[in-house]
């Protein structure tokens, strides 16, 4: 009788460890999404960032990859002004520091200052 419930509370204690190891691991891989789809936003944010504080006829090709880690994502500029990017079911909006004409591609993107106004491809 004493193995037995010494065996169950035993059980018990493995069972709740690997439920929090679980949890824990659950919870790096959504910050880890998290952190790249930041990591996307603020590369380009720097992009539009340097445009905004340079002079006029500023020029400038840069790459946005096509995918990270083998998955794909999406990347959009919401009214000239948030940058939004969806990595696996994770958002991240970014302000943009200006607001710019045109939206930011995967691949490549052109970036110039003209008259004043950042214009993205």
């Amino acid at each position: 009788m004493e193995f037995v419930i010494l065996a169950s509370f035993m059980l018990l204690v493995i069972l709740g460890f690997f439920s929090l190891a679980s949890s824990r691991m659950i919870e790096a891989r959504v910050e880890g999404n998290r952190k790249i789809s930041e990591d996307i936003a603020k590369f380009a944010y720097r992009e539009v960032e340097i445009a905004k504080s340079v002079n006029d006829g500023y020029s400038r090709v840069f790459e946005i990859p096509q995918s990270v880690n083998g998955v794909n994502y999406t990347l959009s500029v919401i009214d000239g002004r948030e940058l939004v990017v969806n990595y696996l079911d994770e958002e991240y909006v970014q302000f943009l520091p200006i607001n710019v004409t045109g939206n930011i591609l995967k691949g490549s993107n052109r970036i110039a200052k003209i008259n004043g106004i950042i214009l993205i491809n």
